[in-house]
């Protein structure tokens, strides 16, 4: 392991108390809300996260570029990590924790996001936020840069695969598959039948979903499947319904970032295609493919 996130660890094997505490030391992290935390964590608190994102707390001198890759890094990991949906800021990096919440627990984190592994990995019986405001850096550099961006997808990746998200990959795979699909259509209808190229576009876009939506009903969700031609008709046009809003949340993000942001268009349509998936997968897991409720057995698969 290497960076910084590795070095709290270390210091984790290290300390000898019951109660572990991580700040920054370029003064962006204001000590003098510590004894709130240890309030907070002294009533009970498994961790306690110095918040940006609740109500009081907030950011110095962020500009629009540097909010957005924030926010959009943590929703993102809420996304991809369900164990962490109720928690607003689990990209902080001041906080406190007990030693029960790690003991016994191989870290094993990728960049400086430290509280991420610690939230997933670790047994947090309960966690609570406190708000604070992030000031300007006083002392040392930035650690925002394009390859701790690399090391957080790589981190989310990580955490995801051993939460089991097998699923989202599949996912993943199934609609790299409808590009093939609806890139061939596209091809053939134009070149080979001589459609107008937007009629063709149309036509393989649709073929593309409903391929998509046979390939993830039989593969990536066949353990949520109910059975019945009406129950499939259902999904189906669910699946449409959530894949078309997915195309407007992919060109809102293209236009965002290359026209008010000023990012190269084929940069930002990667942005796009990112947002996309992660809300294709997670609107279709939580509504298309809802899970049973656990009183009813699963479908074994």
């Amino acid at each position: 392991m290497r960076g910084l996130a590795s070095a709290v660890v270390d210091g984790f094997k290290q300390a000898k108390g019951e109660i572990f505490g991580v700040i920054d030391a370029d003064l962006q992290h204001p000590p003098e809300i510590l004894p709130e935390l240890l309030k907070e964590i002294r009533n009970g608190a498994g961790v306690i996260i110095a918040s940006r994102y609740v109500d009081g707390g907030g950011s110095e001198g962020w500009s629009v570029k540097r909010k957005i890759v924030s926010k959009g890094s943590k929703l993102l990991a809420q996304l991809l990590l369900p164990s962490i949906r109720g928690i607003k800021d689990p990209l902080s990096g001041f906080f406190l924790l007990r030693r029960k919440v790690i003991d016994g627990v191989a870290l094993s984190p990728t960049g400086y996001k430290i509280l991420l592994e610690v939230l997933v990995r670790g047994k947090p019986s309960e966690v609570a936020e406190v708000p604070y405001v992030l000031r300007e850096r006083e002392r040392g550099e930035s650690n925002l840069n394009a390859g701790e961006g690399i090391n957080y997808l790589k981190h989310l990746y990580r955490l995801a695969g051993s939460g089991g998200t097998i699923r989202f990959i599949k996912f993943c795979l199934v609609g790299l598959s409808g590009v093939l699909v609806n890139e061939g259509l596209l091809w053939m209808l134009t070149e080979g039948l001589g459609l107008y190229y937007v009629i063709s576009a149309a036509i393989a876009i649709e073929t593309a979903i409903l391929t998509n939506f046979i390939l993830n009903d039989i593969w990536t969700f066949r353990d949520r499947r109910s059975p019945g031609i009406k129950s499939v008709l259902r999904r189906a046009l669910k699946f449409n319904l959530v894949s078309v809003a997915g195309l407007g949340i992919n060109m809102a993000l293209l236009l965002t970032f290359t026209e008010v942001l000023g990012i190269s268009y084929l940069i930002s349509n990667l942005i796009g295609i990112a947002g996309a998936t992660a809300w294709n997968f997670t609107i279709n897991t939580l509504w298309t493919w809802r899970a049973k409720p656990r009183s009813e057995p699963a479908l074994e698969g």
